[in-house]
């Protein structure tokens, strides 16, 4: 026998070995997915898990859209770590929970960081709960850019921008920013924030001067969070699930379903684990207002 006859044997095996091993596993995902999709209806409490930088999250919406036509679900838990993220992308989550809070009574629960975007997404939830070590607030909007006109320059490089109105693209790295630009931007942001800001009056009951102390973008720990009424108590996901059983008047035998099982099954089969996680390291690379709290940048 010749030694290609070996290597060809070699990879002919180890080629049947990968295949069977996929076709087993193929088989135990449909199985797993078969037994979700046929069991028994029965009455459920939802967890929906808002994890990372909030930007398109149309698997969560699509996820609250869906529990919205479901008669069996009682309640909703959302548990939230999370900078923050895109203002739209928040915000969009936040009417989402909301609209199911007028079907099923909604609790949220902060993990180790609900800020900026994560708390906006909290707000929507009827009660909120986090723990003493939680990070929690930076309440607002910002927009980041920078300005290399004067690195372009030094490195030989003149851009040329032509565009139809002076207000176009800006902010523009490649040119400077003048003050009337700044106080354009400046006013967009303000709008933005006031708009933030009336959110946690409608949902929170707080003081006009709770509500400018916090207005400068300040963190504060869940405790902190408690005391200036931003949270409605300390605990844990186990003390949100039990208020979340009696507002609904539930016993301990409903069930949880983790919506977020599902999810990572049906992203599985959408070959989605193909695809590159970019989560902290693309954060800097957003386009457009951003409602984040990144403290390592």
């Amino acid at each position: 026998m010749k030694p290609n006859d070996f290597l060809d044997q070699f990879y002919s095996r180890r080629q049947s070995t990968i295949k069977r091993l996929l076709i087993i596993t193929v088989v135990i995902l449909l199985i797993v997915t078969a037994s979700l999709q046929f069991q028994q209806k029965e009455n459920f409490i939802a967890k929906i898990t808002v994890e990372g930088i909030i930007k398109d999250r149309n698997d969560i919406i699509e996820q609250l859209n869906n529990l919205d036509d479901d008669e069996n679900v009682k309640g909703l838990i959302t548990v939230i770590n999370s900078p923050g993220g895109t203002y739209v992308g928040s915000k969009e989550i936040h009417e989402s929970i909301k609209n199911l809070s007028k079907k099923i009574p909604t609790v949220a629960y902060m993990r180790e960081m609900a800020t900026s975007g994560g708390y906006l997404v909290s707000l929507s939830s009827d009660r909120i709960f986090g723990n003493e070590a939680t990070i929690t607030g930076s309440i607002g909007v910002i927009l980041q850019t920078a300005n290399i006109s004067q690195l372009l320059n030094k490195l030989g490089i003149n851009p040329v921008i032509i565009k139809s109105g002076d207000l176009k693209a800006v902010p523009n790295p490649a040119e400077e920013i003048d003050e009337e630009k700044l106080v354009y931007l400046k006013d967009i942001i303000q709008n933005m924030q006031t708009e933030f800001l009336n959110l946690v009056k409608k949902h929170r009951d707080i003081s006009s001067s709770t509500i400018e102390l916090v207005s400068d973008g300040r963190i504060v720990t869940g405790k902190q969070a408690k005391d200036l009424k931003l949270i409605d108590a300390v605990g844990t996901e186990n003390d949100a699930l039990s208020w979340l059983r009696q507002e609904a008047g539930l016993s301990n035998d409903v069930k949880v379903k983790d919506l977020s099982i599902r999810s990572d099954i049906d992203r599985l089969f959408n070959l989605s684990f193909l695809k590159k996680k970019i989560n902290y390291l693309n954060q800097n690379f957003y386009n457009g207002f951003i409602a984040i709290w990144t403290p390592e940048i």
